[in-house]
């Protein structure tokens, strides 16, 4: 069992051709965290996850940013790592889900910048945890 949730970032990737778009990276959030480990935790899943103050990391030239309230779907890997609940130690996890992803609102002037993005409709893929660490360190 785990407690805690510190969220580096998401990999996001296409819904439907599954090319890399960027990085998402937002504050912590009780209610993602709370989401997060009901799905780490108890395999259940959230009806949604509504992540605030988000910056999009575009990789990729085909990556156009959604108006607000228009829904796309995405894959994503969250990496994060986990606080066990007894030796409190951190583990490295990533969480393959996939969902539909809507723009609530954005923060003026930046394309790439959100006050919130609400996932919905999610399925997770897999949930892979490494109690020894990343296998490929870069990937934090």
């Amino acid at each position: 069992m785990f407690d805690r949730v510190e969220i580096p970032h998401i990999d996001i990737y296409d819904g439907e051709t599954n090319e890399y778009y960027g990085k998402s990276i937002f504050h912590d959030n009780t209610d993602v965290e709370i989401g997060l480990l009901q799905i780490v935790n108890y395999k259940g899943i959230p009806k949604s996850m509504l992540f605030q103050n988000v910056t999009f990391l575009p990789a990729s030239n085909n990556y156009v940013p959604p108006a607000v309230f228009e829904k796309a779907r995405r894959n994503a890997i969250v990496r994060a790592a986990l606080r066990d609940t007894n030796s409190h130690l951190w583990v490295p996890a990533d969480i393959h889900m996939n969902f539909d992803s809507q723009v609530r609102g954005k923060l003026s002037g930046d394309k790439y910048s959100f006050n919130s993005v609400e996932y919905t409709d999610i399925i997770v893929e897999d949930i892979k945890t490494f109690p020894q660490g990343r296998p490929d360190a870069t990937q934090k």
